[in-house]
């Protein structure tokens, strides 16, 4: 019975997990970096936006605890489409987004904390 109830658990855990994994292809991204984003985060995020052709460069980064602080970042498309922001201080509503979705002029493609719903 504890085997059961340990293998229902786990499936629930990982539908969740999967329900909340951020959108990663060469044409859409949809990735928040909040004051709870890690280390290791921001290093996933890296690595998922380089298999799709994407490059994310950051630096001056600062935790005070496991609070994200601050942050300065590049984003570069494979076209050389490039966007920069940096936030010298996060609180509990920051939500800085790289968001990449359409094509031609429908194309959004936004980094910082103002990008469109």
């Amino acid at each position: 019975m504890k085997a059961v109830t340990f293998t229902v658990a786990l499936f629930f855990a990982s539908l969740a997990s999967w329900a909340q994994s951020p959108i990663v292809t060469p044409n859409a991204v949809d990735l928040h970096i909040t004051q709870e984003t890690s280390r290791d985060q921001l290093a996933q995020m890296q690595q998922s936006l380089h298999a799709a052709g994407i490059g994310f460069r950051y630096d001056l980064v600062a935790w005070e605890g496991n609070a994200l602080q601050s942050i300065r970042m590049a984003v570069r498309l494979a076209d050389g489409t490039m966007q920069t922001t940096e936030l010298e201080s996060f609180n509990s509503e920051t939500d800085v987004r790289i968001q990449l979705s359409g094509t031609g002029e429908d194309r959004i493609f936004c980094v910082g904390t103002a990008c469109p719903e």
